[in-house]
């Protein structure tokens, strides 16, 4: 017999809220349950265009009305931890948006609370299902043993931060939100980094005729350096203060170097020739609705290990948590150390994560391509 579809409640309206709410609408292995947002008008008009669920400004009447088996949340870091209890409490599984967490010692407690529970929670990192960075994934072993990787997100956000310029509700700035995106992709290519060393700024904006100045309290630019075990060095720099929009991340090997982007995939040999390109051919959505039936798989399936889980996205929180300790001390400090903290170890967050079956094959052939 069919599989009945999963029952699904998006909880906030962000950007990667109405993304997935978009992906609901998709896929058919989930029914759209619920929509809850503090704006209720915001909630009702969603509701109405993802067809007719309804509509709720109070996420615990959402929960309790629907009865969800999963939800998507996409809220402050600071309104997450209440509701990961809450659906922790109910037996829900969360897809969530990034960050994980305000910090390294909420996230930790995120995600036992969840596993205690038994219950998955997956981080909403979904360019690692774009169709680009899937193939630089694949392909990273074809450049030999990588010595050098670059990676940015730039773009400006605007005047208008709302709780993302509060450092109580959002635990950081553009280096936590935006920057945690590239810094996901290093670790996921690279693995957790021995060292970072960091600096976060606020750059002041003046205020114009139709605009006070802003008062917040969150970084909105960064650059961090990192060292990893084999040697390699990254660089990743943030900032939400200047446009126009741009992520890539780049990586140079032995054997040569890849340029990713959402859009393209280049492989070049050591003097830059290129000599394999991915275009992506879907629209970004197509991406989000991987995630979630990836998600749903795993729910319907009580996999062990599925991607993207909150154990595995503890890396990038304790990496992102040593760039900030590194901007206060003035020095170099170790993610890995920050984990021992939490008597944790690599080992422990990498314990929900597939194993890796998706190389391309090191003979196979690839022509050079004319530029």
């Amino acid at each position: 017999m069919p599989k009945e579809p999963l029952r699904i409640a998006v909880i906030g309206l962000g950007g990667f809220g109405r993304q997935s709410l978009e992906a609901t609408a998709c896929s058919k292995s989930v029914q759209l349950v619920g929509v809850a947002d503090r704006d209720h008008s915001a909630a009702e008009q969603a509701a109405s265009g993802a067809g007719g669920a309804p509509a709720y400004s109070d996420y615990r009447s959402c929960l309790a009305e629907t009865r969800p088996t999963a939800v998507c949340l996409d809220v402050s870091p600071k309104a997450a931890g209440e509701l990961i209890g809450a659906c922790a409490q109910r037996g829900i599984h969360v897809w969530k948006s990034v960050p994980l967490a305000r910090n390294l010692e909420e996230a930790v407690s995120m995600v036992k609370t969840m596993a205690d529970a038994s219950l998955e929670l997956t981080i909403g990192t979904r360019r690692r299902f774009d169709e680009c960075y899937r193939r630089a994934w694949k392909m990273r072993r074809r450049i030999g043993e990588t010595f050098l990787a670059r990676a940015h997100y730039l773009f400006n956000w605007g005047p208008e931060l709302g709780w993302r310029g509060d450092k109580e509700s959002a635990g950081g700035g553009a280096l936590l939100e935006l920057g945690y995106h590239p810094m996901d992709l290093l670790v996921w290519m690279l693995s957790l980094p021995e060292e970072v060393y960091g600096f976060s700024a606020r750059v002041s904006i003046p205020p114009s005729d139709d605009q006070p100045q802003a008062v917040y309290d969150t970084d909105d630019t960064a650059a961090a350096i990192l060292r990893f075990k084999t040697g390699c060095m990254a660089s990743v720099i943030t900032t939400r203060r200047s446009g126009p929009v741009s992520e890539a991340l780049c990586l140079h090997g032995r054997g040569g170097s890849m340029e990713v982007s959402a859009d393209t995939c280049l492989l070049r040999d050591p003097d830059g020739n290129v000599i394999d390109r991915t275009e992506s051919s879907s629209p970004p959505l197509e991406a989000s609705v991987r995630q979630l039936e990836a998600f749903v798989e795993a729910i319907d399936s009580k996999a062990r290990r599925y991607p993207c889980s909150g154990w595995e996205n503890l890396l990038t929180m304790a990496v992102m948590e040593a760039i900030y300790l590194s901007d206060r001390t003035g020095q170099p400090e170790s993610p890995g150390r920050l984990l021992e903290t939490h008597n944790l170890k690599l080992e422990d967050c990498m314990q929900c994560t597939p194993p890796i079956t998706e190389d391309i094959p090191d003979g196979e052939s690839i022509r050079v391509i004319d530029q």
